[in-house]
């Protein structure tokens, strides 16, 4: 939390803020304390999407949150949110509020770097001594943090020594000057200054600093015993068990590092990379009951706004995949699966219509990978479609997550023109999350995919060129791409269409493509040229195929 600093004339009439509160009377009341002390530009927000379109709109000095904004969404997630997204400066400060002093609440809102937290109901005069020592506080670093944002590193680092010297000891420019130093690696001036300010202050923060120069540097050992010491006197500093958890699992000791990253996310279950991390480790040693533990708490707590909930939920089902894939008996692969399979809908019972869809999407594309694993190519490719279905001529409005899933088995299907799509949809996406990116890279760095999906869609495109003028030639080529692609849709389709152009009406090939595709969801213009098969088909041959 935010220290006090010295005295800071400030402008207050010109000073924004946002007060974000579900209950209207309670941010109103907010609003008449903020103006007893001359703050006049003051919003409301009641729910989180007022919010963030206020902050888009708006350059906020100061924002005071709810910490239990509503059923769906937290004070705390909100804020992870607009930050993730820009919607707010680096500098604003930030105060939660909550009738809730629960250590989960107190221990979240100082992980999320929250400059002050108050307590319900109120303190009138406490109130307005925070929001003055907040907003002097911002005032203080924004110069920093705009020279960071700016990427002039050297320039934050001098700043920050300037107003030490001017103002003397501040915690706050302290840890994010000796942060600064170490991103940059320089060791020596991070360790002169650490213990000058240790000299005047044994505050946790400068602790946790030094764990993580001494491993820099070398000296992983003593960090883990300075962590854990750290941890037996301030329990509550959780960033302290991250870090922990993290070099402990360094080391190779992943039991030791899975049980105290537990311990950091039942403290702050909110915040979802710690259940992500928590999950990695439970893989990692092959404990199923910790996995689904952990999911359960993840899913709980999903940010519903944006589609950073579908991200998340990607990421812990990829870390499924890779448990169920380990080496677990059958019964152990069931009950996974029927565990994972709850999990669902708990999510689900929290989405709205509009994210269900997005779910049921991305679930059918999942169990197509479970499908395909299971040697069931016919259901996995089924399943495909069925969870891309509603993005058929709409690719773009599908969430990276869900079109990414999905790649990887488009591939090993030979569905050219929806690989084409999707890879469109993607590339205009000006930033991917992070799972997209690193399951995107994974295929396009393996040279050997990439040259074959080349080499597919130019074979595509000289067979369905050719059937008209050289059908027996287009049927060679065709049959050339199904001893490859077995269960190309189109290859299917052409070798069809070549057949009923040699008058080939009862080659056994045309029910064996008949059956493959019938009972697929088609995307344009696939769904169209088979139509217009089954009506030639009919035209020459008397059994109907539904």
């Amino acid at each position: 939390m935010t220290e006090t600093p010295p005295y800071t004339n400030a402008d207050w009439q010109h000073v924004k803020v946002l007060i974000i509160d579900d209950q209207l009377s309670s941010a109103l009341l907010i609003q008449n304390i903020l103006h007893s002390i001359n703050l006049a530009a003051i919003d409301i927000a009641t729910n989180s999407l007022n919010a963030r379109q206020l902050c888009k709109t708006t350059a906020y000095d100061l924002i005071l949150i709810d910490f239990h904004l509503d059923p769906q969404l937290s004070g705390s997630e909100l804020l992870t949110v607009m930050r993730k997204n820009n919607d707010i400066s680096a500098y604003c400060g930030i105060i939660f509020i909550s009738g809730d002093r629960t250590p989960e609440v107190i221990v979240t809102s100082i992980s999320l770097d929250a400059d002050s937290f108050l307590s319900k109901p109120l303190n009138i005069g406490q109130l307005k001594q925070r929001i003055i020592a907040v907003y002097q506080a911002c005032l203080i670093r924004k110069p920093i943090y705009i020279a960071i944002e700016n990427n002039h590193i050297l320039d934050a680092i001098s700043l920050c020594r300037q107003l030490l010297q001017r103002h003397g000891h501040n915690i706050d420019i302290e840890i994010i000057l000796l942060d600064l130093l170490i991103s940059q690696q320089d060791w020596l001036p991070a360790q002169q200054l650490l213990t000058l300010f240790s000299e005047r202050s044994q505050h946790h923060k400068l602790g946790l600093r030094q764990a993580q120069l001494m491993h820099k540097q070398g000296d992983t050992l003593a960090a883990i015993q300075l962590l854990q010491t750290l941890i037996k006197q301030v329990p509550l500093f959780v960033e302290a068990y991250d870090e922990l958890a993290i070099l402990l699992h360094q080391q190779h000791q992943s039991n030791a590092a899975k049980e105290i990253a537990y311990q950091a996310l039942v403290l702050t279950p909110s915040i979802s990379h710690r259940s992500l991390h928590v999950a990695q480790l439970a893989v990692n040693t092959n404990d199923p009951s910790l996995f689904i533990k952990t999911g359960k708490i993840l899913v709980a707590h999903l940010p519903l706004i944006d589609n950073d909930w579908i991200i998340q939920f990607a990421q812990f089902t990829a870390l499924f995949e890779q448990l169920h894939n380990q080496q677990l008996s059958p019964q152990q692969q069931r009950k996974l699966i029927k565990q994972f399979t709850k999990i669902h809908y708990q999510a689900r019972r929290r989405l709205s219509h509009p994210q269900k869809i997005i779910l049921t999407a991305f679930r059918h594309i999942t169990l197509a990978r479970f499908a395909a694993t299971n040697n069931q190519p016919l259901k996995a490719k089924r399943r495909l479609l069925h969870g891309l279905k509603i993005y058929f001529g709409q690719m773009s409005q599908a969430p990276a997550a869900v079109m990414v899933d999905a790649l990887p088995l488009l591939v090993y299907f030979g569905e050219a023109q929806l690989i084409k799509e999707i890879y469109q949809a993607l590339m205009t996406r000006s930033i991917l999350d992070e799972h997209s990116h690193h399951r995107l890279n994974q295929l396009q760095d393996n040279k050997f995919i990439v040259e074959n999906v080349r080499l597919l869609v130019d074979q595509l495109a000289t067979a369905k060129a050719t059937i008209s003028p050289d059908p027996q030639r287009a049927y060679r080529i065709y049959h050339t791409i199904l001893r490859d692609y077995p269960y190309n849709t189109e290859a299917h389709l052409g070798r069809m269409n070549s057949l009923l152009m040699l008058q080939q009406i009862h080659h056994p090939e045309i029910d064996v493509s008949l059956q493959q595709i019938k009972k697929m969801p088609l995307a344009s213009p696939l769904q169209e040229w088979f139509i217009q098969l089954q009506q030639l088909y009919l035209d020459k041959h008397s059994v109907v195929y539904p």
